[in-house]
């Protein structure tokens, strides 16, 4: 069995497992990040295509929980972790969100004034930016749709080095993933980054972990690791996060709490050219109803519409052929479901219990509602619906009748943001760890991602696991 050891050992290279591998290698610190997935590079396969998915996501994407309304959801399994694979937007959250948080589950230290640094130190290292030159056709349509209804639109940043004034410059070199920004400054400070290596099992000895035994993949050969480690932070996602802890024994508020955005897409097509992919992913939003619902645009290829279709929608064939004036929207909704995660050992997945409840379904109707309101005020002919089997979409009072009750079970419903399954904070009867992500009756082990939020940050949740990630690990290393 081939052994390492290090001061610290970062399990997932993720956002949070980056951040941690970085900021504790500038200190000083002697660091091993270990990584489940391969190592890409950002453009080694064209954004959103199945190349892509086959690489960096978790089963190729194919993840579910269960319930009345299953809902998919993506992981990245890869260098990189969710930053290589998602649209790479970026925000803060609301204040009134952070107070929340902090009230919520007694968290120490969090007051917003004490963060807002640790954002700014995220825009900066990781080059958070607007479009130059434009936003495509299908943003500025979501502008002046939402405009005749007298709702606000915000333009989203992203993590993206926008080469130019031209927005299509750079597009497939232009990500600021973690394997360009964060992963690549933890190696020239010294850490080391082991990919293909998955973590099985901590190893405990009361209540310190002595390291964590595992397998890694070397020519297509499997072999035995086991590593030995001072510290242990786990950053590999509000899944397999929980799951590693449940296998080693930690089960205090462990996967008991796992929240998500609910999100449902629908395509829409109109009378002029909508649909430009070299803009990349559309960056504009309603925030006119946030924090409760986000309004959208997604990134509109070929394949991407076939699928949200529908199945049943008919000569799908000719609605493609007029792809250049169909987008796909979406609505986004702040979950109030709440889940458990537990392992299927011998199928080596997780089991994923969660609802889409009543308030969700009401929600996301509210939702579906607004968001044809503001296409069809833009000009929309059609839109597709999000039941299964129903027809599509051509007036308000049809689009009323869908909206007003959303079924359970007959919608593609799906999430591109998990959290909140080992809340940090002070009332350990609620959490599962500290204010700073130590897990409770262990001296050294700590959690570092999105699975310390104590509920939904009712945006996109990256830049806020970046900087409460900077924040803990600059606890951790100064107190």
């Amino acid at each position: 069995m081939k052994q390492f050891s290090s001061d610290v050992l970062v399990i997932g290279s993720g956002p949070g497992g980056a951040m941690t591998a970085c900021t504790a290698a500038e200190a000083g610190r002697d660091v091993l990040l270990v990584e489940e997935g391969s190592h890409h590079a950002v453009d080694s396969a064209p954004s959103f295509s199945l190349a892509e998915m086959d690489q960096k996501y978790r089963n190729g994407g194919l993840n579910v929980t269960f319930g009345g309304t299953s809902i998919t959801y993506l992981e990245g399994r890869c260098v990189g972790g969710g930053s290589e694979i998602n649209a790479a937007l970026y925000h803060r959250p609301l204040e009134k969100t952070l107070r929340e948080w902090q009230a919520q589950t007694q968290i120490r230290g969090f007051e917003p004034e004490a963060l807002w640094p640790h954002f700014e130190a995220v825009e900066a290292d990781c080059n958070v930016n607007l479009v130059r030159g434009g936003n495509g056709p299908a943003s500025a349509l979501l502008r002046r749709g939402a405009g005749s209804m007298g709702w606000s639109t915000r333009e989203i940043a992203r993590f993206w080095n926008y080469d130019g004034d031209a927005p299509i410059a750079g597009l497939s070199r232009g990500r600021q993933s973690m394997t360009v920004t964060l992963v690549p400054r933890a190696v020239r400070a010294g850490a080391r980054l082991l990919p293909d290596t998955r973590v099985l099992r901590l190893l405990r000895d009361g209540k310190r972990v002595t390291g964590a035994v595992g397998e890694r993949t070397v020519n297509g050969e499997r072999e035995k690791v086991e590593f030995r480690a001072k510290d242990v932070f786990v950053c590999a996602g509000a899944v397999q996060t929980p799951r590693l802890l449940r296998r080693s024994g930690f089960t205090h508020n462990v996967g008991d709490t796992l929240q998500l955005h609910p999100m449902i897409r629908i395509t829409a097509r109109f009378r002029e050219p909508i649909n430009d992919l070299g803009y990349g992913v559309p960056t504009e939003q309603v925030d006119q109803f946030k924090p409760e619902l986000t309004l959208g645009c997604s990134y509109s290829s070929i394949p991407h519409l076939a699928l949200w279709m529908g199945a049943s929608l008919g000569n799908k064939q000719a609605r493609l052929r007029d792809w250049r004036r169909t987008g796909i929207f979406y609505v986004a909704a702040v979950g109030t479901g709440v889940g458990r995660i537990r392992d299927l050992p011998l199928v080596g997945e997780p089991l994923i219990r969660l609802p889409l409840t009543t308030a969700d379904l009401a929600r996301l109707g509210e939702g579906l509602l607004r968001l044809g309101q503001l296409l069809f005020a833009a000009g929309a002919e059609e839109l597709s619906s999000p039941v299964d089997g129903a027809p599509p979409i051509r007036d308000v009072a049809a689009l009323e009748g869908v909206a007003r009750v959303l079924p359970q079970g007959r919608m593609p419903v799906s999430t591109i943001h998990i959290f909140s399954s080992v809340p940090m904070g002070e009332d350990d009867a609620r959490t599962g760890t500290d204010s700073f992500g130590l897990v409770w009756g262990c001296d050294n082990l700590r959690i570092n991602d999105a699975s310390l939020f104590p509920a939904s940050p009712a945006v996109n949740p990256q830049g806020t696991v970046l900087a409460v990630a900077r924040r803990n690990v600059m606890h951790f290393l100064h107190g």
